[in-house]
C-alpha cells in the first residue's frame, strides 16, 4: 500500500499506478478548475493569467502549474514592466524584453525596411567602384593546370 500526503490539502490517500499528487477530492476540485479556465481561456484567448485568475476566483498558482505541466500553452504572465516604445506591458516568455509584442514586431519590420532601402541605394552607388564589378584587375591570378 503506497499512502502519501495530498499535495493540495495534506490528507493521506492510497496513491493509485497513475502518480498523481492529489487525493481524489482535490483530483476533482483541480480538473473542474481546469474546466473553467479552458472555458474562460477559450473565449478570452489574449487573457492573462492574472485576468484568468481575477475572473475565474482560480489562484494563480494553479493556473501556473497548468501552463507547467503544458496543459495551458497560450497563456500571456504579465511581467510587471512597461514597453519602452508604447508603455503597454510586456508579457512573459523567452523573448520578452524591452518592447512589447506588437511593438518588437513593428520594430523589426521597419527594421527590415530601412535595411531594404540603405542596400538599394549602396547597389546603386557601388556598381563601378567595386572591386568584383571591374574587369581589369591588376593583380589577379589565374588558376594553375596541373
Amino acid at each position: 500500500m503506497n499512502l502519501v500526503n495530498c499535495s493540495s490539502c495534506g490528507r493521506m490517500f492510497t496513491r493509485s499506478l497513475s502518480s498523481n499528487e492529489f487525493c481524489p477530492a482535490c483530483l476533482k476540485q483541480s480538473e473542474e478548475n481546469y474546466r473553467k479556465i479552458s472555458e474562460y481561456f477559450a473565449s478570452h484567448p489574449s487573457s492573462t493569467s492574472q485576468e484568468i485568475s481575477d475572473a475565474t476566483g482560480i489562484d494563480l498558482k494553479d493556473i501556473h502549474r497548468f501552463v507547467r505541466e503544458n496543459r495551458l500553452r497560450t497563456v500571456k504572465t504579465d511581467t510587471g514592466r512597461n514597453c519602452e516604445k508604447c508603455g503597454g506591458p510586456i508579457f512573459g516568455g523567452k523573448l520578452s524584453g524591452k518592447f512589447c509584442d506588437k511593438c518588437r514586431v513593428q520594430l523589426a519590420t521597419d527594421m527590415r525596411k530601412d535595411m531594404q532601402k540603405h542596400s538599394k541605394s549602396s547597389n546603386s552607388q557601388g556598381k563601378e567602384g567595386h572591386p568584383a564589378n571591374s574587369k581589369s584587375l591588376g593583380n589577379s591570378k589565374k588558376p594553375k593546370k596541373h
